[in-house]
């Protein structure tokens, strides 16, 4: 027989099973928010796992490659300066008032005392044109330069059957040789070029064309350089009038600025002769230029 057991009330303030239940899931809920949330482990004993041994990975070594500077860029052309203007030409001046220009104008050149005599007197340009003149007519215009006649008489060789110049004779134009090689005939050229207009001005007084003044430079020369090549020293003279002549027609028909360089002997001569030549250069290039 079954014992029956009365039914009794719960005391007050007694937690029933339900109470209890629903204080396990609130602390199950709480916990996994502040998990969730804050990523700290409410508890005294640390969570974290033990950590695995990494797998062995195999590295690939990479050699490095050398890379080539980059090309540095070119700099852009930077713009030239300006030219300086070229110095303005002095103006030429009139014929009749240019000595002081041409005296000026070689001041610094060595002439030597020859020279600087040749420009005391007024007229330079005028003169110069003048012995151009004469000499393309084969003379030698001495009243024109500042070089004396020699004062030594023209010495003679005489054996009874024959004169003849005696080679003595060459030493006395020696000084004369010696001063035109000395001469820096391209420093003059160089510094009288701007006046050549005038010159050729000049030139137009003897009834000449003004262009025809540059060949009447070139055709003078010549006759100097292409004077024979002639000892004159063994040649026979016979005495005109006070003068004395070459027998040889071929000797005494030359020009006489021609027979004048024969007459200060073949070293002399030859200095004459190559100076000639060297100023026909100097003048013909000039002329290339000009032209």
């Amino acid at each position: 027989m079954l014992q029956h057991i009365p039914h009794r009330s719960p005391q007050a303030g007694a937690i029933t099973a339900g109470q209890i239940g629903l204080i396990v899931v609130l602390i199950v809920v709480i916990t996994a928010g502040v998990l969730l949330l804050t990523g700290i482990w409410p508890f005294d004993k640390d969570p974290t796992p033990a950590t695995q041994p990494a797998a062995e990975v195999e590295v690939e070594v990479v050699t490095p490659v050398a890379v080539e500077p980059a090309a540095e860029a070119a700099p852009e052309p930077q713009p030239e300066p300006p030219a300086e203007p070229l110095p303005e030409p002095d103006p030429l001046p009139k014929l009749d008032e240019s000595d002081d220009a041409v005296r000026d104008a070689i001041a610094d050149i060595p002439l030597g005392t020859a020279g600087q005599q040749y420009l005391l007197p007024g007229n330079i340009i005028e003169r110069s044109t003048s012995v151009v003149y004469l000499m393309a007519e084969g003379e030698v215009p001495y009243k024109l330069l500042p070089i004396a006649r020699p004062k030594v008489a023209f010495p003679i060789a005489d054996d009874g059957l024959q004169v003849t110049a005696d080679p003595a004779g060459y030493a006395r134009y020696d000084a004369l040789a010696k001063w035109i090689e000395s001469l820096d005939v391209d420093a003059l050229l160089s510094a009288l070029d701007w006046l050549l207009p005038l010159f050729r001005e000049a030139w137009s007084f003897y009834g000449e064309s003004e262009s025809s003044f540059n060949q009447t430079v070139l055709n003078t020369l010549d006759l100097i350089i292409y004077t024979p090549e002639v000892n004159v020293s063994g040649a026979r003279l016979f005495l005109k009038e006070a003068v004395w002549l070459y027998e040889d027609p071929a000797i005494e028909g030359l020009a006489p600025i021609q027979k004048q360089v024969l007459r200060m002997g073949p070293a002399n001569a030859t200095i004459i002769k190559d100076k000639a030549g060297e100023v026909r250069s100097l003048w013909a290039a000039r002329l290339t230029v000009e032209g």
